[in-house]
């Protein structure tokens, strides 16, 4: 960690990654471009030949979700459209945010649009030329942004990536903090906040308005360690203690255990992940997917739609909305039953938070799933990027993909399950902190609800597929 940190004090890092992920981020947009495709039975095969796609769904996207489990926000460090935006907000206007904009529903708001819209609309997970598009609409939505609001406001208020990562940071070892508080209390010069090197893109002051000594969780910090840099380099008096902000290490989910609030936004964004998760966790099994298609037809059926991008629109609502919404309910009808005081909201707000480590740990087999099972794919990916020719051989039979060995399959089903567990039993300890906490002494075993019944939603559809 001491090595890490003496080489977050160099000008070249991290800024020489953002710069390198860049480049990759237009390789992948650009071999997206160049597979074209309508067909559903041709796209099955393409989405995992082309290059973009594969990358980017299978490898990049699960690394991100296990960084950030394991290290916090450390994507972010690295992430190429935080260079962008930070680069047009230096040349934009410059606006105050309004508050529709500091309140996070933003954020929440888009993550709903491109589970709806993106995923379930047009499936861009599942088509590499929308997938390409989906990433330069990040990017346009990172500039317009960034040329109207001051300092990084699309890092923080807008990025609905980092939303996602912040809180699965509340169960990293890791976070950015101070060494000593009194340093940061006696400092006359406060560069980490001070405007003049806001607008900078290497050295620079903070620009998610945090204030380094008052960082006590991982929401919000994007790792950028500018903070770090003008407190080591812009010191209005030399200080052997500084630079005092630096990445420390906190401990395993010290962040989940302060039991922090959700605030309203953030609460429907977990509620929505909550659905989405089980969507991506039981579509890997048959039975399950199938099931999981029961409520959708049962409700959609009926209205004869014909629209197919409306029907999945819809579906997506019902998946991602109101399954997880019973789900949540069920608790609080319980503690109901029982007497309990306790209002929707705190429910919801307080309570939420035990969902957080099912969802993370679900979140985190979908990831070692889907980056273990394209392995085979491999092989030919670079013999052809775009990703067209080999997914026509696979699909004549030229090709005949290798299947993944014996036991790397036991291997994945025993991390899975282990995963699982993790995840209950981390939420079993919320639950419990959380009831001391709100001294509900007589209604408060209906809320282990939460681990049994979400916690079962997984670890029972895992032992079926994987075991039985």
């Amino acid at each position: 960690m001491k090595k890490l940190n003496i080489l977050l004090q160099k000008w070249h890092f991290p800024v020489s990654l953002k710069y390198i992920s860049l480049i990759a981020y237009i390789v992948l947009i650009a071999t997206g471009l160049m597979a074209y495709a309508t067909d559903a039975v041709f796209l099955k095969q393409l989405r995992n030949t082309n290059l973009g796609n594969l990358i980017v769904w299978s490898y990049w996207w699960p690394a991100i979700i296990i960084l950030a489990i394991f290290f916090g926000r450390i994507w972010c460090m690295v992430c190429p459209v935080e260079l962008i935006t930070t680069f047009f907000s230096k040349i934009g206007l410059k606006c105050k945010r309004p508050k529709w904009l500091l309140s996070g529903w933003a954020i929440t708001i888009f993550y709903i649009l491109i589970l709806f819209v993106g995923i379930q609309g047009f499936a861009i997970h599942r088509n590499p030329t929308f997938m390409a598009i989906y990433l330069l609409a990040i990017v346009a939505v990172s500039i317009v942004i960034g040329g109207i609001y001051e300092k990084n406001t699309f890092c923080r208020y807008v990025c609905p990536v980092g939303y996602l990562l912040g809180l699965y940071s509340r169960l990293s070892f890791f976070g950015w903090r101070v060494k000593d508080r009194n340093v940061c209390d006696n400092c006359k010069d406060k560069s980490c906040i001070h405007k003049k090197y806001q607008y900078n893109l290497n050295y620079k002051s903070c620009g998610v308005d945090l204030f380094p000594a008052n960082i006590t969780d991982n929401s919000d910090c994007i790792l950028c360690a500018g903070c770090m840099k003008t407190c080591s380099n812009y010191q209005s008096q030399p200080n052997a203690n500084r630079p005092n902000p630096q990445l420390t290490y906190i401990g395993f989910a010290n962040d989940l255990f302060r039991l922090k609030p959700l605030k309203m936004a953030e609460m429907v964004f977990v509620l929505v992940v909550s659905g989405f998760v089980i969507s991506e966790i039981w579509s890997e099994w048959s039975v399950t997917d199938k099931i999981l298609d029961l409520l959708p037809d049962f409700i959609l059926k009926p209205l004869s739609l014909s629209n197919n991008y409306l029907i999945g629109v819809l579906t997506g609502a019902i998946i991602f909305g109101l399954i997880p919404l019973i789900i949540w309910l069920l608790p609080f009808l319980a503690s109901k039953i029982l007497g309990a005081s306790i209002k929707i909201k705190d429910y919801f707000l307080n309570y939420g938070i035990a969902f957080i480590p099912i969802i993370a740990a679900a979140h985190l087999d979908k990831a070692i799933l889907k980056s273990t099972s394209r392995i085979p794919y491999f092989e030919h990916l670079f013999d052809d990027v775009t990703g067209v020719s080999s997914a026509k051989r696979i699909i004549d039979g030229e090709i005949v993909l290798q299947q993944n060995p014996f036991w790397l399959n036991i291997f994945v089903s025993v991390l899975l399950t282990l995963v699982i567990i993790v995840g209950i039993w981390l939420s079993i300890k919320v639950v419990k902190l959380l009831n001391q906490k709100q001294e509900q002494e007589n209604t408060a075993k209906s809320y282990y609800l939460i681990p049994i019944v979400y916690g079962s939603i997984f670890i029972v559809m895992i032992l079926a597929w994987r075991w039985v």
